[in-house]
């Protein structure tokens, strides 16, 4: 009974450890994004306790190792794990607003928020494997269960936390639960703990009270001035809905993806989506388009306002998304307009459709869909254009510089594809410089004969109906007519795509 007792204690313990780290990508993203140094950042720490724990343990389980001693290993990161969301995001804020740099940022944040239960958490197997053993014979054949236990527990927090617990319930939620578990399993070793000086019934009393205690009211903080509509964790993204006098706005994470005027659901708000318009200006005659990432839906609903004959297929990995989008940003299903759940390489694969236009919007500020940026990528595009088809990329980057590697690559891959690119930097006149970033939107078509800017600025103009920046003179003001420069990026594929490291140099 005993040994049971002790298995389901590191399989509960192994799953908690491994449900935290994946709710801690949550808890991260809203600050530091989700991007492989917020993903490095985690295992190792994780892994760094885990080795600490592995250690502490065995030290501890050769110095009078009892069941008091485990209950108290299990509730001491039950309660901090159970309070996490009371100060995490003071912790986060703290170190963003210091900014130690895009690799140290997660890395620190992790190692405050998670350190500490990660270690608690790793000395359960190894005590676990001491109080376990009754021969030294045995302890071999002892710690090999309780580990495959241990693993097993983790995997099943992992898939359970991944795919089930995070579209269901939000990250406070999830990280309460945690704590409350851990505590909750404290009080099954309760009835094996002798603890000097304390009585069966007082122990039980202490770990009550401490359970108790969680259930004290807590008051949030004032409300913010902006009203919140929605916020809901997907597999994906942490989605939320704000909105104030004039407009509605969708974040994905930190990032802010859409906007919507209250009084004109249909215009484009955001400058970047003006800019993307240029895609008519390059195929005035355009009849299908193909559009990867939907967010709010604010280029789909003008497009289609303006052309009522325009067919769009609209992708979008997050289906959550794309409901968010019906209910709050008036998107409708139509026959011109195809809304797919699906990540946008598979659609482009399995479609037998061509387009007169595919649309990229998929991109953010710290992270890029590497699968969708690529060689490769770009000559399955190709495939699924009509002979004059384009390709037109909104990027968050700068164009040079530094921070405009992303962008650059991202132009020298698709030169290798399509022989003509067009780059456009979306800024507003009074910001000029090319160093800073901002939305990027490059071009790419097939054609021999390049278009001058005053032809593209002429075609703009004769079909203007809002669709472009205004004064729509701007367009020339953004367009990078100069060479440029690729010898320090390289070129983007399936087998090598640093997209990371190219966004954070």
């Amino acid at each position: 009974m005993v040994q049971l007792l002790l298995g389901f204690v590191v399989f509960v313990s192994g799953a908690v450890l491994m449900s935290l780290e994946i709710a801690g990508s949550r808890i991260l993203a809203p600050h530091f994004g989700s991007s492989i140094f917020v993903w490095g950042s985690l295992i190792s720490v994780v892994m760094a306790s885990l080795s600490v724990g592995y250690y502490w343990g065995g030290w501890l389980s050769a110095r009078d190792p009892s069941y008091g001693r485990l209950l108290i290993l299990l509730l001491i990161p039950g309660i901090v794990i159970f309070f996490l969301p009371f100060f995490y995001p003071l912790a986060n804020e703290w170190v963003a607003r210091n900014d130690f740099g895009m690799r140290l940022n997660p890395l620190i944040a992790c190692t405050i928020l998670f350190l500490l239960p990660g270690v608690f958490l790793g000395t359960i197997s190894p005590y676990a494997i001491r109080l376990a053993a009754t021969t030294l014979s045995t302890v071999g054949s002892t710690a090999g269960t309780l580990y495959a236990v241990s693993t097993c527990g983790s995997i099943f927090g992992t898939l359970l936390t991944a795919f089930y617990l995070i579209p269901a319930a939000g990250v406070r939620n999830i990280i309460h639960g945690l704590g409350i578990t851990l505590v909750c399993l404290s009080l099954i070793v309760v009835p094996l703990v002798r603890l000097r000086g304390m009585t069966l019934a007082r122990a039980v009393t202490a770990v009550t009270v401490i359970l108790g205690s969680f259930m004290m009211p807590w008051t949030p903080g004032a409300l913010a001035r902006i009203k919140t509509l929605v916020e809901k964790e997907t597999f994906y993204h942490r989605i939320r809905v704000e909105e104030d006098d004039e407009a509605r706005y969708m974040y994905f994470d930190r990032t802010l993806q859409s906007a919507m005027n209250l009084k004109d659901p249909t215009a484009l708000r955001l400058i970047y989506s003006r800019y993307t318009s240029l895609g008519l200006a390059f195929r005035p005659d355009a009849k299908k388009m193909a559009l990867i990432g939907l967010g709010g839906g604010s280029i789909p609903k003008k497009l289609l306002k303006e052309f009522p004959s325009l067919e769009i297929d609209a992708v979008e990995l997050d289906p959550e998304v794309i409901q968010i989008a019906k209910t709050h940003f008036n998107v409708r299903e139509s026959n011109n307009l195809r809304l797919h759940a699906q990540d946008g390489r598979m659609f482009l694969s399995r479609t037998q459709r061509q387009y007169d236009i595919i649309m990229l919007d998929a991109y953010f500020t710290d992270a890029m869909p590497f699968h969708l940026a690529t060689k490769e990528f770009f000559e399955l595009a190709q495939k699924k254009l009509t002979p004059n088809g384009i390709i037109v990329a909104n990027l968050i980057s700068a164009v040079t510089g530094p921070s405009g590697k992303i962008a650059r690559s991202f132009v020298k891959t698709q030169r290798q594809v399509f022989p003509q690119t067009y780059v456009f930097a979306a800024r507003r006149p009074d910001n000029v410089s090319v160093d800073t970033i901002q939305n990027v939107i490059v071009i790419a078509t097939r054609d021999k004969q390049r278009l001058d800017i005053k032809e593209i600025v002429k075609r703009a103009t004769s079909i203007d109906k809002g669709l472009f920046p205004n004064p729509i003179q701007d367009i020339a003001i953004a367009y990078f007519d100069r060479p440029l420069p690729d010898h320090d990026v390289p070129v983007l594929t399936d087998d090598y795509a640093p997209t990371d490291n190219l966004l954070h140099p």
